[in-house]
């Protein structure tokens, strides 16, 4: 407005002063301008003053030496020109004043043209302003609508449950599942599923459906929903879906709903002690043991996945216990206070009574978790050697390697409770000791040949850890021996 406002002012000056004047306004640009010498062109070249027109038709030239600009006729035959010069062709007036003819307007044609102006920019600011405003009413119906097209997660997963319930199709109900699980991974998320009966209405019916792949797709979704999330694991807990996922990882046919089932089993237990309490009260331990009675590649993978899970379940307690003498020590920082050490106390009395390790050694694990050991212990062959001796950047060379790391780390976490059980394979473990020192030399002289920190961080030295772990393990079987 204040633009307008000032657009206004100057128009109505300016046409008060073309109103006082009298005669015609010439706008020629040769007005005032002092008369000027005429340039007279012949066949030698002269200096063009500065400012000075010369006619069309002539050759112009600058002279690189001075700088002056010059200018002669025509001549065709006149080719030569002074290397210190640059010619210019003129094809047409090079003043573009010369000869102009300028129009000559009338002040009441001018008053005409401004009040023209005057009256265009008013409809012009008019039709903006119009444009840009807007009713109070017109505004709130447009957010409204802006936010009837935004859902947000919350409304996204209420939807995808309703959804779930009302339709029949095992096909569109897998999808579902799986568009709840991408969802649930976000923490607030899971827990707002356990609101809308999800645990209850959702997973619980689909783990038990005749369907394999809402079997599977239901334990995934279970697994995602609890993993690090303690609500959602207590909610697990309490609406009973353990003894379904223990039923599911011993009988069920298909591998992919077994792990799945394992995936979610984890997901609950972890740094959850009563619930190992509660998944050891419905037979899960005897479940894991009975898949170590087989045989099958996919019953390997499996039992790969239960040493893993029982060692870090192991090792939570021992963290937890560690952390507790820290504080007895008073070895923690200030900011560690009463209310955590006694968590930590409450925490540990439940580990006790969940009795994890205990359970693990009358379910003869100290026994079954060796046998893994066994076939590959034997497998000394120099063909076998050479393969690995050969092929050392890309290892895991084969899966046995993950085999020999995982239960190793779980031996040497129960070593404590299964030390006489352990006795029986302490010749298999020197004799991979043996086999990974081999592995071990060569990843140590390829570290040797390296000069820069940078290639020697990018070497893992994943068979040397394999080694120290078989020197660990059988030093510590050889001292209770002793």
């Amino acid at each position: 407005m204040y633009k307008i406002f000032v657009f206004s002012i100057f128009v109505f000056h300016l046409y008060a002063v073309l109103d006082a004047l009298e005669g015609s306004v010439s706008l020629d640009p040769k007005m005032n301008r002092p008369e000027e010498k005429k340039f007279i062109p012949t066949k030698e070249w002269q200096v063009v003053d500065e400012g000075q027109a010369i006619p069309p038709g002539l050759h112009v030239r600058i002279d690189m030496q001075t700088g002056k600009k010059e200018a002669k006729l025509l001549e065709e035959e006149n080719n030569r020109e002074s290397p210190n010069s640059a010619l210019i062709s003129t094809e047409g007036s090079v003043d573009d004043t010369i000869e102009e003819v300028k129009p000559k307007l009338d002040h009441s044609e001018i008053k005409e043209a401004l009040k023209k102006i005057k009256s265009d920019a008013k409809e012009t600011s008019e039709g903006n302003a119009g444009k840009a405003f807007r009713t109070y009413d017109q505004i709130k119906e447009e957010m409204m609508e802006l936010e009837q097209s935004i859902k947000t997660e919350y409304e996204i997963v209420k939807e995808l449950v309703a959804k779930y319930l009302s339709t029949k199709e095992d096909l569109e109900r897998q999808l579902i599942l799986s568009d709840l699980e991408f969802y649930v991974h976000q923490y607030d998320n899971a827990q707002d599923f356990v609101k809308m009966g999800g645990f209850s209405d959702v997973v619980l019916p689909a783990l038990n459906s005749t369907n394999k792949d809402l079997r599977s797709s239901a334990a995934f979704l279970l697994g995602s929903a609890c993993q690090s999330n303690p609500k959602a694991q207590i909610a697990a807990v309490e609406r009973g879906v353990l003894p379904h996922l223990i039923k599911l990882i011993s009988i069920d046919p298909n591998p992919d709903v077994r792990n799945r089932a394992l995936y979610a089993i984890s997901s609950i237990i972890r740094h959850f002690p009563l619930a190992q309490k509660d998944f050891i009260k419905h037979g899960g331990m005897t479940a894991f043991a009975d898949i170590f009675l087989t045989g099958s590649a996919d019953s390997l993978k499996l039992q790969l996945k239960i040493v893993t899970l029982l060692g870090d379940i192991i090792l939570e307690k021992d963290m937890a216990a560690q952390r507790l003498e820290d504080f007895t020590k008073g070895e923690l920082s200030e900011s560690a206070n009463e209310a955590e050490k006694a968590m930590l106390a409450e925490k540990l009395r439940q580990y006790e009574a969940a009795g994890v390790e205990k359970v693990l050694v009358e379910q003869n694990f100290c026994r079954l978790l060796p046998r893994l050991l066994t076939s590959i212990g034997n497998v000394d062959d120099k063909q076998t050697r050479r393969e690995d001796l050969s092929f050392i950047q890309g290892r895991p060379l084969r899966e046995e390697h993950d085999v020999v790391e995982k239960v190793l780390q779980a031996m040497l976490i129960l070593a404590r409770s299964c030390r006489t059980d352990f006795q029986s394979v302490r010749s298999q473990i020197q004799t991979l000791g043996e086999r990974y020192q081999e592995l071990k030399n060569v990843e140590q002289a390829e570290l040797s040949s390296r000069t820069s920190d940078a290639e020697k961080d990018s070497i893992d030295l994943y068979y040397s850890k394999i080694h120290d772990m078989c020197q660990q393990l059988w030093m510590q079987l050889q001292k209770d021996e002793l």
